[in-house]
């Protein structure tokens, strides 16, 4: 069941947001940052409570008070940010009463019980219903303070030589761009859902630094994978011992070159162990990632490679064009899995060099520090260069820091 509801969530992501207010991009960023208010944004009797309760109420005219003020009086985009951010008091007073509303209405209640059905905070759903809609909120608020911190206030993000502000933020000609730009959410605090203003907020940081990495080519059945999409409606799953082939990518680092050698390499293995019959698909894993703002998907140039020099069919070849690391090529290649409705208790295999099929094996803990879980329910080393992994249903879970993908 919830494999099916999360394939029609997929399926169903271009639906459309509360009065249009969103660019069809924008809707896509939302969706896959910040599921929650996806949800809440829909015509709904939620939204129609959200809109009209007191306490959200209040502080939205207090933060429109102190946004419209910095507006007006900030000389600099690190003074007109700190008014936008969510502040401790404000998160924990907002929590507080969507925790209220949790126990004492019905169409919250309901709220959750799909959001829990739809697992789309699988992390949290075994938590009682005060405790998952608390950090789900939390979880909205931290994303929406650190794309305002790195991508106005140049706050550096994780790993700064890839993801981060593309602009000086004490360049005068910046905090113009960017007060040009704000103009609009300025207002957009008034007769709106008290979350409105600091969402919007993001989303135009985000489009002032031109990261749109986690909105490119969506939905993921169409386009270039739209022929893997349908075959994979016709597999005979039992007819292979895995359901797929994982490749990560691996960026070239150099401006100007499409694809690196070890990729390359990568992907010869990876077509070799495709010719054996062990699995029905390949998925080449890779963003926009090395260098800075490189123009060439890892993911899409192995693709490229695979299908024009090594032969195989477009059908054969999936593309997962978002991952940044490691980490996310195996969590991204499982939520592929699940929308490709490929067994989920049929192991995938992943397969790379030696040196990265060994880090791999011993990843745990980089998952827990960059994701805060495993993703994945099973991994074994079943050879130098493979290593087999079982997917799980939490890889569905949002990262709140990590917005070009999240």
């Amino acid at each position: 069941m919830i494999r099916n509801l999360l394939t029609l969530c997929l399926l169903l992501c271009t639906a459309s947001l509360q009065a249009q207010s969103f660019t069809p991009d924008e809707q896509v960023q939302i969706r896959k940052s910040f599921y929650l208010l996806y949800v809440l944004e829909r015509k709904s009797d939620v939204h129609n409570i959200v809109v009209k309760n007191t306490v959200f109420n209040n502080v939205a005219r207090e933060r429109q008070a102190r946004i419209s003020k910095a507006y007006s009086t900030c000389s600099n985009v690190s003074c007109l940010t700190e008014a936008l951010l969510w502040t401790p008091e404000e998160i924990k007073g907002t929590s507080a009463e969507f925790q209220r509303l949790s126990v004492s209405d019905r169409d919250f209640k309901a709220l959750i019980e799909r959001l829990k059905a739809e697992d789309r905070y699988p992390v949290y759903s075994g938590d009682a219903d005060t405790a998952f809609i608390r950090k789900a909120w939390q979880d909205v608020t931290e994303g929406i303070n650190l794309i305002c911190s790195v991508y106005l206030k140049g706050v550096p993000p994780r790993y700064p030589r890839i993801d981060s502000i593309s602009f000086r933020p004490s360049d005068p000609a910046f905090f113009q761009l960017v007060k040009t730009n704000l103009k609009t959410v300025v207002t957009a605090g008034k007769g709106n859902a008290f979350y409105k203003q600091p969402l919007a907020a993001a989303l135009k940081a985000l489009t002032i630094n031109g990261r749109d990495e986690a909105t490119r080519y969506e939905p993921l059945y169409k386009d270039k994978n739209a022929a893997p999409f349908a075959k994979s409606r016709r597999v005979n799953w039992n007819a292979f011992r895995y359901s797929t082939i994982l490749v990560p990518g691996a960026g070239p680092g150099v401006d100007g070159r499409s694809i690196d050698s070890v990729g390359m390499y990568r992907c010869r293995l990876a077509v070799d162990a495709y010719k054996k019959g062990v699995a029905p698909f390949i998925i080449v894993s890779g963003g926009h990632v090395h260098p800075y703002k490189t123009p060439f998907c890892e993911a899409i140039e192995m693709k490229k490679y695979i299908t024009g020099k090594l032969g195989l069919p477009d059908s054969a070849v999936i593309i997962e064009p978002h991952a940044r690391h490691t980490t996310t090529n195996i969590r991204n290649a499982e939520r592929l899995m699940y929308l490709f409705n490929m067994p989920a208790t049929k192991p995938g295999l992943i397969i790379s060099d030696a040196f990265q099929s060994l880090a791999i094996e011993k990843m745990a803990i980089r998952f827990m520090n960059e994701l805060g879980y495993i993703p994945y329910q099973s991994l074994e080393r079943v050879s130098a260069t493979e290593n087999a992994f079982v997917p799980s249903p939490k890889a569905w879970q949002q990262n709140p820091e990590e917005p070009l993908d999240p």
